[in-house]
C-alpha cells in the first residue's frame, strides 16, 4: 500500500498542507518532498465514481476519461447484460452524443429507424421520416456496448449495491472502500444517490408508470408508432411499438401516475386494446417509473451530481430519455474532469445552458395533453405540414424548439382544411 494511502476512509482531516487547506477546505492529496518537484499522492481511491452502468453513467465515465481524469470506475448493482425496462428508442440527438463521446460507430445501419407515425386519441394520424434517421437498439444490448466503451478507455466496473454515501474529508464514500472527490448518481428512477443527498422523488402527473415487453413483429410493420391515449387523472398517456432489427418489437404502455387507477391489470389492458395486431397476452411485460422532467430535484449537491433518470430529465411528451441521458451524463463527466473543486456548480450552470429553455417549452406543453382537443389539433397539423410534423418530433425525441414562424404553422395546418406545402429543406 502506498504511503499515505487509505483506501477506507479516503482524505484524512488534518494530514494535508497546502493552499486549500490553509484556506480552510480539506486538501484531497499529501505532498511529499520540498519545492516544485515535490510528488503529489492522491488520498482517494478513484477520481470519480458513477453509480450505475446505464446510458448516464457510462458516458459520464467516457467523458471523465476523454478530458483527463485516470482513475474512474462505474458500479452498479447488477452485473453487465441485464435487461433495463426502455423503449429502445435513441433520437438524432442521441445519436450525435454518441458521436460528441467519440463513439460514431456505436449503432449499426440496420438499427436505423427512418418512419415515425404518431396518432391522437380520437385517431387522428400522421406519418413521415424525420430528416435524420433515429434508431431502435435493446437496451441490454446498448448498454452492454456502451460498457465496453467504457472499458475500452480505462474505465473500471464493479458490480456492487449501493445502499448509502459518505462524506469524509473533502470527498465521498462509497461502500465500504471506494472513495471521490465527485460522484456521479446515474442510477435511474430509483435512484440511492438522489436520496443520500435528501432529494425527493417525482409523484402525481410528474411520474408516470409502464408496462413493456417485446412481441413478434406483425409482417409489414416498420413504423415506429407512438400513439397518446386520454384517461381520467391526465398527464401523459400513451402507447408505443418500436420494431427493431431482430424481428420483434418494444411495445408498451405508459400513463402518470395519477391516471393508473387499477394498477398493471389495467396498463396491460389498454396496451392490448391499443395494439391489436401484436400478441400482447403471449408477450411477457415488466414495469418501470419515468420521473418527468416537469419536476427535477437540484441537480448537484455539494460534489455528488445527478444526471439521466435519476435527475428526472424525462420528456414528458413522449418518455423518452436516452438522449437527455447520455448528454447530461456527458456534462457531468466532463465537469468532473475538469473543474474537480467545483464540479457540481459548473454542471449545473452547463445543464440549464444546455436544457433549461426546453425544460420550460416542455412545462408549458405537458399540460396541454389534458386537453384531447389540443392532441387532435397537434397530430393533424402533422399529418398537413411536413415541418411541423418533424418539429414535433424534434421536441418529442430531444430538446426540439418551436419558433414563432412554426408556431404560426401549427396554428394553419392545425384550422385549415387543405394541406400547408412545406420546404423539406427547412432546418434550423
Amino acid at each position: 500500500m502506498p504511503l499515505g494511502f487509505h483506501p477506507d476512509l479516503g482524505r484524512l482531516p488534518g494530514d494535508a498542507v497546502g493552499g486549500s487547506a490553509a484556506a480552510g477546505r480539506p486538501d484531497e492529496s499529501l505532498h511529499y518532498g520540498l519545492g516544485p518537484k515535490a510528488v503529489r499522492v492522491s488520498l482517494f481511491t478513484h477520481d470519480l465514481i458513477v453509480v450505475g452502468a446505464g446510458p448516464a453513467g457510462t458516458a459520464a465515465a467516457i467523458a471523465a476519461t476523454r478530458h483527463g481524469s485516470k482513475r474512474v470506475i462505474i458500479v452498479d448493482k447488477a452485473p453487465p447484460g441485464r435487461d433495463k425496462v426502455c423503449g429502445d428508442a435513441i433520437g438524432p440527438e442521441g445519436a450525435a452524443e454518441l458521436v460528441g463521446l467519440g463513439l460514431p460507430g456505436l449503432l449499426r445501419a440496420q438499427e436505423r429507424a427512418r418512419s415515425f407515425r404518431l396518432t391522437s386519441p380520437a385517431g387522428v394520424s400522421a406519418s413521415g421520416s424525420p430528416p435524420v434517421a433515429g434508431y431502435v437498439v435493446a437496451r441490454v444490448e446498448f448498454d452492454a456496448r456502451l460498457l465496453q466503451a467504457a472499458i475500452a478507455v480505462g474505465v473500471e466496473f464493479e458490480q456492487l449495491r449501493v445502499r448509502s454515501l459518505h462524506h469524509e474529508g473533502g470527498g465521498t464514500r462509497v461502500g465500504e472502500k471506494l472513495t471521490a472527490p465527485v460522484v456521479i448518481g446515474a442510477d435511474g428512477a430509483n435512484s440511492v444517490v438522489r436520496r443520500a443527498v435528501g432529494q425527493p422523488a417525482n409523484t402525481g402527473k410528474h411520474l408516470a408508470v409502464a408496462v413493456r415487453g417485446y412481441a413478434p413483429t406483425p409482417a409489414g410493420t416498420d413504423e415506429l408508432f407512438i400513439g397518446w391515449d386520454s384517461q381520467p387523472g391526465g398527464g401523459l398517456c400513451y402507447v408505443w411499438a418500436f420494431p427493431l432489427a431482430s424481428g420483434v418489437t418494444n411495445i408498451g404502455y405508459g400513463c402518470a401516475s395519477t391516471a393508473a387507477g387499477g394498477g398493471r391489470a389495467r396498463l396491460v389492458r389498454r396496451l392490448a386494446e391499443l395494439l391489436p395486431d401484436f400478441d400482447v397476452a403471449g408477450t411477457e411485460l415488466a414495469g418501470h417509473r419515468l420521473p418527468l422532467s416537469t419536476w427535477r430535484p437540484v441537480p448537484a449537491v455539494g460534489n455528488v451530481l445527478l444526471t439521466g433518470d435519476a435527475a428526472s430529465l424525462i420528456n414528458p411528451t413522449t418518455g423518452e430519455g436516452i438522449s437527455y441521458a447520455l448528454a447530461s451524463g456527458a456534462l457531468a463527466g466532463r465537469a468532473a474532469a475538469t473543474c474537480t473543486d467545483t464540479a457540481g456548480a459548473v454542471y449545473m450552470a452547463e445543464l440549464k445552458a444546455r436544457f433549461g429553455g426546453h425544460h420550460k417549452r416542455m412545462a408549458r406543453i405537458y399540460p396541454l395533453l389534458d386537453i384531447p382537443i389540443a392532441v387532435e389539433a397537434a397530430v393533424r397539423a402533422c399529418a398537413r405540414d411536413r415541418v411541423v410534423f418533424e418539429r414535433i418530433l424534434e421536441l418529442g425525441l430531444g430538446a426540439g424548439r418551436l419558433r414563432r414562424r412554426h408556431l404560426l404553422r401549427f396554428a394553419a395546418a392545425a384550422v385549415l382544411p387543405q394541406r400547408v406545402s412545406a420546404p423539406r429543406a427547412e432546418h434550423d
